[in-house]
């Protein structure tokens, strides 16, 4: 009877590692709104930001002294406006 409580934690565990693992990080989880500024023509500005994504986070985006517009970046322009124009 232990034995099949052990198991029953051991596979409880290995079941929360994979989902944990099967859930990609989105873009748009990726973005700190504090790392970018909304320019007057709707474009978007940043100094520095690092964005991390996809599954197991492969995916990397460093933006240095960019600025961001829907002809340049399109899907990080999207996720920007979609993310953080309410607060800016």
């Amino acid at each position: 009877m232990r034995l099949l409580g052990l198991c029953a934690i051991c596979v409880t565990t290995l079941a929360f590692t994979l989902v944990a693992r099967a859930a990609p990080t989105t873009l748009k989880d990726a973005i700190k709104c504090s790392d970018f500024k909304r320019n007057a023509d709707g474009s978007w500005y940043t100094k520095f930001a690092s964005l991390n994504y996809g599954p197991n986070n492969s995916i990397q985006t460093n933006l240095f002294t960019a600025t961001i517009s829907s002809k340049k970046e399109p899907d990080v322009f999207a996720a920007l406006n979609e993310k953080c124009a309410a607060s800016k």
